[in-house]
């Protein structure tokens, strides 16, 4: 990045989480509000409560994070009252911890359904304590996410896993500072003939793989979201499908015109990352599709380079309308055991969103966007390190009055210098994603 330039009309800023305004969040109760303590002194939901703990998760809740730090896009999302958190395990009795906790929400509102192609934002806000230094086979955790079941039908007692119409999920290995709260997101397309679904959110302070333990590991959950996006996507051929030919970037301009240091690479189609094709359905509501663009070592070396596209939109919405900005963006390791490879090289991203009223620049936003693997001194997992995960940062802009146009510029920058041992590496972003931030001045 050209760091003279971008100060010169901006505040660069790193990538801290999603935007604080948000479409309509249809669940009930996102907050977790509905906990209480019983006279055991064990936190517990009323019978009637919209979320329902299940299997491992039942009464796993052990400690209120509410004090734990939340970033600014959190709190204003709404004040932070009761965090269930969990931490440890006491064993798998019905009354007892399982350093697990998981909750199920169904969504039946026939409003929600209208039968056209629909896109949809989820997220959970995630915290840790920065306490799983497991840097062997993983054990100890600290994990979360959400993931959504499709249904035909709107009668949740019909509803079994096996016969939903569609699966999708977002996990993530906790990346924040010790005791802070990072978000979880995503967004994708609400496949056609749902008439409900259920949300599952979830954290875990032990590994799927392995057996349950009492861990120093905590984990905490707040600020549950779901919302159909009623507006379309602003950029042309936002997710590369108009594209017929590999890199065309139809209705993108390649290099981009913000003058970013690098761009020597070419866009190449990648259709995995070291897994499932993308296509497969696998990683929804990442899909991938037909394009998917970005590098991978074992066909383009081990280069210092990048490539940069961009595009102008008109920006002909109420003065003062919020915008967000979003993309999807994996990352994999051939070696599963070299993850930790991402904490040193990879990609990154960098965005610049230029405001204009005709040539006239009238300001810019800069984002630099780095993997998200764990921080701090203790939290060096091996395992942990998001791979082949797909991921979703979101940025809330706020055009200065007089803007007509928004330009978005980006550099997909590829940091690859080889050392012996490396692992090959693949990554590969798409997706990106702008327009109206919430319905408030539409």
């Amino acid at each position: 990045m050209n760091t003279r330039l971008l100060t010169a009309y901006t505040a660069f800023a790193l990538c801290t989480g999603p935007s604080a305004l948000a479409w309509e969040n249809v669940l009930q109760d996102p907050g977790f509000e509905g906990y209480r303590l019983d006279p055991k002194g064990c936190y517990v939901l009323a019978e009637n409560d919209p979320w329902k703990e299940i299997t491992m998760g039942k009464a796993s809740v052990v400690f209120d994070a509410g004090r734990w730090t939340a970033p600014a896009d959190m709190l204003r999302e709404r004040p932070l009252g009761f965090s269930p958190g969990t931490t440890g395990f006491d064993g798998m009795g019905p009354e007892q911890n399982k350093g697990r906790i998981i909750l199920d929400q169904y969504v039946t509102r026939p409003d929600l359904f209208t039968g056209a192609e629909q896109y949809y934002e989820a997220w959970i806000w995630l915290a840790g304590s920065g306490n799983d230094d497991d840097n062997g086979p993983d054990r100890k955790d600290e994990v979360g996410g959400w993931e959504i079941l499709f249904f035909d039908n709107a009668d949740p007692s019909t509803w079994q896993e096996s016969k939903a119409i569609e699966h999708h999920a977002v996990t993530k290995d906790f990346f924040g500072e010790r005791n802070t709260f990072v978000q979880v997101s995503g967004f994708g397309i609400m496949p056609a003939g749902a008439k409900g679904f259920r949300m599952r959110v979830w954290a875990s302070t032990w590994a799927s793989a392995s057996q349950p333990s009492k861990y120093n590991t905590e984990v905490a959950i707040d600020n549950a979201h779901f919302a159909v996006l009623g507006a379309p996507n602003m950029l042309m051929n936002g997710n590369f499908e108009m594209d017929v030919r590999e890199g065309e970037l139809k209705g993108w301009t390649q290099p981009a015109a913000w003058p970013f240091p690098r761009s020597g690479m070419k866009p190449r189609d990648i259709v995995n990352a070291c897994g499932e094709n993308f296509d497969h359905g696998t990683y929804r509501p990442f899909y991938g599709a037909r394009w998917t663009y970005g590098y991978t070592t074992y066909l383009d070396g081990w280069p210092r380079d990048a490539f940069t596209f961009g595009q102008s939109v008109k920006y002909d919405l109420p003065p003062g309308t919020p915008l967000t900005l979003m993309f999807n963006w994996i990352q994999n390791i051939a070696d599963g055991g070299k993850a930790n490879q991402l904490r040193i090289v990879g990609s990154y991203v960098e965005l610049v969103v230029e405001y204009l009223k005709g040539n006239e620049r009238l300001g810019a936003d800069g984002f630099r966007v780095d993997w998200p693997v764990p921080r701090g001194p203790g939290a060096v997992g091996r395992y942990d390190q998001n791979a082949d995960t797909a991921y979703n940062p979101r940025f809330h802009l706020q055009p200065p009055k007089g803007t007509d146009r928004v330009g978005l510029h980006v550099n997909f920058v590829v940091n690859m210098p080889y050392r012996d041992g490396f692992a090959h590496i693949t990554s590969a972003i798409d997706d990106f994603w702008l327009g109206p931030a919430d319905k408030s001045q539409r």
